[in-house]
């Protein structure tokens, strides 16, 4: 087994293309004959440049493990689960915990990290590596194509900019294109791009650090060294790929952050209620992620999972940041008392937190070394056996 892992390690590819899943087989609104994987991967077929691999932490691989065997590809998929993870199977998203496994399995020199669903234009892993060499780490945007979706069935309670009508006169993903019969006449386009390109044609903007998250690029030596996603987040899901784009800032990659017009993602819209099966329906909640990334940032701490908070971190992040500098302390104290001072507490109507789940949270916090974790796997370490891997087509 070690020699088979140690060849493996040989096929490095330009771009590592970093997805999480636990969605189920056809979530697709408006598409069940598609299964959760065929847009992606059809749009990398199609791809200019092949140069490069995808990386799928699977929730539900064990329901799908074969999906990718016995396909021949121009490039290299590694299909790998993503348990073991202590709060998947606890029914909470430990989609940090996730993500750095998939950093685990990466060989590309640079990473983009993002979701399912998307579907990208042909060009997209050339510009995005083009970019790269420029030194950038490019922030592509993303729009929802809902060209066979019904508008009634896409109603969540989100930033409402994220589902606002965009028109082709003054967007850019109206271009002409035909993927798997979505064509791109009703879209819905993220705030990022309407707030740096609606009113001007300017090919690029720099990206402050707050816009790193949904679809996201860093080479593999800036993840390495900031030690990965912060698997504090885990157990609840805000924020955590905000608080990568902090601490990169604070490792001196700030100025590197751009968004470009041409790179960019097509999302097919999905039926929010076909995710992972075994999450918790009442979204019990447990404690606040945003002091989290704050308390990084005032202690200048970089590197992600090196130590776990003691009571007196807990004690500053509710009497120092969340009492005197949370910004929006106040509307906390008033409309989120559940929640208010970080840690989520049970007994309020209507709302399902539980301080239970969050003295769970503190006992297994986790810590973890990616560089020693990814070597013991570039060395055969049968911890990282599993996994469906095929190879790319020569």
């Amino acid at each position: 087994m070690a020699k088979k892992s140690l060849v493996r390690s040989k096929i490095l590819a330009k771009i590592s293309f970093v997805m999480i899943t636990a969605r189920v087989d056809f979530p697709y609104l408006g598409r069940s004959d598609l299964h959760v994987f065929e847009p992606t991967l059809e749009t990398f077929k199609a791809q200019t440049m092949l140069d490069f691999e995808w990386v799928i932490a699977d929730v539900l691989y064990d329901k799908r493990k074969n999906y990718f065997r016995k396909m021949e590809l121009p490039f290299q998929v590694k299909h790998i689960p993503a348990k073991p993870n202590l709060w998947i199977e606890k029914g909470f998203p430990g989609i940090c915990a996730q993500y750095n496994k998939g950093i685990i399995y990466s060989d590309g020199e640079l990473l983009f990290f993002t979701g399912d669903s998307h579907m990208v234009k042909p060009n997209f892993m050339e510009n995005l590596w083009r970019r790269y060499l420029e030194g950038y780490f490019s922030l592509a945007w993303y729009f929802f194509d809902l060209t066979f979706s019904n508008m009634e069935e896409l109603k969540q309670d989100v930033d409402s900019t994220k589902f606002k009508k965009a028109y082709p006169e003054n967007t850019l993903p109206c271009e002409p294109y035909n993927i798997l019969n979505y064509i791109g006449k009703k879209v819905s386009v993220e705030h990022r791009y309407l707030e740096a390109f609606k009113d001007n044609r300017l090919p690029s903007r720099w990206a402050p650090w707050q816009w790193w998250f949904g679809c996201s690029a860093a080479s593999l030596e800036a993840m390495l060294k900031i030690n990965g996603f912060d698997q504090r987040f885990d157990g609840d899901r805000m924020l955590l790929d905000c608080d990568v784009g902090s601490r990169l800032e604070l490792a001196g990659y700030g100025s590197r952050f751009a968004l470009f017009r041409d790179i960019y993602l097509i999302r097919a819209a999905t039926n929010i209620n076909l995710w992972n099966p075994s999450q918790k329906k009442d979204q019990i909640t447990i404690k606040c992620n945003y002091p989290l990334m704050w308390f990084s940032r005032y202690f200048s701490q970089y590197r992600a999972n090196t130590t776990k908070l003691t009571d007196k971190d807990i004690q500053w992040i509710k009497e120092v940041f969340c009492t005197r500098h949370c910004p929006i302390r106040e509307l906390c104290k008033q409309q989120h008392p559940w929640q208010y001072p970080f840690e989520h507490k049970a007994g309020y109507l209507g709302h399902n937190s539980s301080k239970k789940w969050f003295n769970f949270w503190l006992k297994h916090q986790t810590t973890i070394n990616l560089t020693e974790e990814r070597e013991k796997r570039l060395n055969g370490n049968k911890t990282y056996e599993k996994g469906t891997f095929v190879e790319a087509k020569i």
